[in-house]
């Protein structure tokens, strides 16, 4: 047999070999595409959960007219439902003012933990906008909230932008501090009590609030 019948008899067995090889149809490979394009845009339907390590909410101070003390809560949860629900809570419990007699007066005479526990944000977020985001996006979100603290409720709105850092984390601050009063929560009285055991002149009974909140899924 010459060199070209032995070439044209390799191809001809090479053909043969390739064709046994592959499937007589598509469909496997045009499912297994699918699916894998239906797992990429298939909405992700899990909650949201807040991460409280690295999480963070403190408010200011100021008494005698100008001394100001950063105070800060250890102990926030939170989520945030499929449907944009938002819920979290604060423990009064953990609030850490750098002093221990001071926390304990505030424990027991300004939030009255005993009676008391928590203090409870609630709002709605657009879901749709917070997953459009890509990684590294922002977005500024206006939201309607319910603050529950020591028996009050209080309805306000508050800008926060909310930041994807990555897939499954987003991280939520405020772009101003919100500023609650004493007197809309039954706080008044509590101050002066206060303000007379530290010996001091005045307590400011406006307090501004910042939240660094972290939420994963």
């Amino acid at each position: 047999m010459g060199i070209f019948s032995k070439t044209i008899m390799g191809s001809l067995m090479a053909a043969s070999l390739l064709w046994a090889c592959t499937p007589t149809s598509d469909t496997g490979l045009d499912e297994a595409s699918n699916t894998e394009a239906e797992a990429v845009l298939a909405p992700n339907t899990s909650t949201w959960t807040l991460d409280t390590e690295e999480s963070g909410m403190t408010y200011i101070t100021v008494k005698n007219g100008d001394l100001a003390e950063i105070n800060t809560f250890r102990k926030i949860d939170g989520t945030v439902t499929p449907d944009g629900a938002v819920e979290f809570t604060i423990s009064l419990g953990s609030v850490d003012t750098n002093n221990e007699i001071r926390d304990g007066r505030m424990k027991t005479i300004l939030f009255e933990t005993g009676s008391f526990p928590l203090a409870k944000v609630s709002t709605k977020v657009d879901m749709e906008k917070l997953e459009s985001l890509s990684i590294g996006e922002s977005h500024t979100l206006l939201l309607d909230m319910n603050i529950g603290l020591h028996g009050h409720n209080m309805k306000t709105e508050f800008y926060v932008l909310a930041t994807r850092l990555g897939a499954n984390k987003v991280v939520v601050v405020n772009k101003a501090p919100l500023i609650l009063h004493a007197d809309d929560f039954g706080f008044s009285e509590s101050l002066v009590k206060l303000q007379k055991l530290a010996g001091l002149d005045t307590i400011t009974p406006v307090v501004p609030v910042t939240a660094s909140l972290v939420f994963t899924r």
